[in-house]
């Protein structure tokens, strides 16, 4: 960082738009980054360096609408809870469908992990999906003011994925992101004035799971649960699809012939016909991507290759079949589930000088 920037740091009072009561605001809170995702939320905290994941699932009672628990708690009720109970899952697709319960969800993973003020409230950086619509920006920013949030900033995930990676932005001529989360695949190149192409698709690391319980239920006439079938997708990814070698994997689940608890042995290769459809998506728009980057920034992207990020980057045999189909290396970075996160938390030192997008509302 340069003189002049620790200059303007040590003065941050005299700089325009920068009140006293924003300078009296900022003693003693928590500046925290937050990547939003359709399994998991991850938090990141500026001044404890701390990165704090949980589970998108909040557990409601359905007779008084009173939420109870949230989190990985809440995750492991499903499918083992009355019918007074219900699991609700407020982030769908990468976007805010129950606005109360993301609140709550996110209220309760600051609270309960400390990492609020208790006198002030706090300033947050949030990581959306490039080219979310101004409607999902608003429903996110609407959770921030429940929380009392004193000031938000919305960053691009692949620009947040970039500074989480370690990569200088501003000398960076193209990049390539393809974040693969549970609820949407977002492909996008990224130089250093900003976004320059991006594709999505909602197939994502829930509708994986929900391929490879379809595919047991019809091959096997045996029901399996969500946890099930993302341990197989962990297991056997789609290594079939590039070594042909026959693996399996153990499930539990209901015989739907006999009704009795049974346990079955899954091949490869069933996982990987049951993904296929999945993954043929996510090649196409990753191709597509790369047909409409302009010629200037392809070298580049050649050069450092195609970074995965997300949690189901790490799908054994994705990055292969990724540098198979488009002929650029793929790799997955360190920390991908957590790494839009830390990119947040970096742009955190840089708070002072971001437009609060809490104005937009007004």
């Amino acid at each position: 960082m340069s003189t002049q920037t620790e200059q303007n740091k040590k003065t941050v009072i005299r700089r325009p738009g920068f009140s006293f009561f924003d300078w009296l605001g900022s003693l003693g809170t928590e500046d925290i980054g937050i990547d939003l995702g359709t399994s998991n939320v991850v938090v990141y905290v500026k001044k404890k360096r701390l990165v704090y994941p949980e589970s998108s699932a909040v557990a409601v009672r359905v007779r008084t609408g009173e939420m109870f628990a949230y989190g990985t708690r809440a995750e492991a009720m499903e499918g083992r809870t009355p019918q007074s109970i219900r699991i609700v899952h407020p982030l769908r697709d990468s976007a805010i469908v129950d606005y109360g319960a993301t609140a709550y969800l996110l209220n309760s993973i600051i609270n309960h992990s400390y990492l609020k003020s208790m006198l002030f409230h706090p300033r947050m950086i949030v990581c959306v999906p490039a080219g979310v619509s101004g409607v999902q920006r608003r429903a996110i920013l609407e959770a921030a003011v429940t929380m009392g949030v004193r000031k938000a900033v919305l960053i691009d995930q692949p620009i947040a994925a970039l500074i989480g990676m370690g990569v200088d932005t501003e000398r960076m001529q193209g990049a390539m992101v393809v974040d693969i989360g549970g609820g949407s695949v977002n492909v996008s190149v990224v130089s250093r004035h900003g976004m320059v192409v991006s594709d999505s698709t909602y197939e994502g690391g829930l509708a994986m799971d929900q391929a490879i319980m379809t595919r047991v239920r019809e091959k096997y006439k045996v029901q399996i649960g969500r946890p099930a079938a993302e341990s197989l997708k962990k297991q056997l990814g789609i290594l079939w699809d590039m070594s042909g070698v026959l693996q399996a994997g153990e499930a539990a689940g209901k015989s739907l012939e006999s009704g009795l608890p049974v346990k079955i042995g899954v091949t490869g290769e069933d996982v990987s016909n049951a993904l296929r459809p999945i993954m043929q998506v996510i090649y196409k728009k990753v191709l597509g991507v790369l047909q409409k980057t302009p010629p200037a920034l392809l070298a580049d992207i050649r050069d450092h290759g195609i970074m995965l990020s997300g949690g189901c980057a790490q799908l054994w045999g994705l990055d292969a079949m990724i540098t198979k189909v488009t002929g650029i290396p793929a790799y997955v970075v360190e920390q991908p589930m957590y790494v839009n996160a830390i990119g947040a938390g970096a742009a955190l030192d840089y708070m002072d000088y971001m437009r609060d997008s809490l104005q937009d509302l007004h």
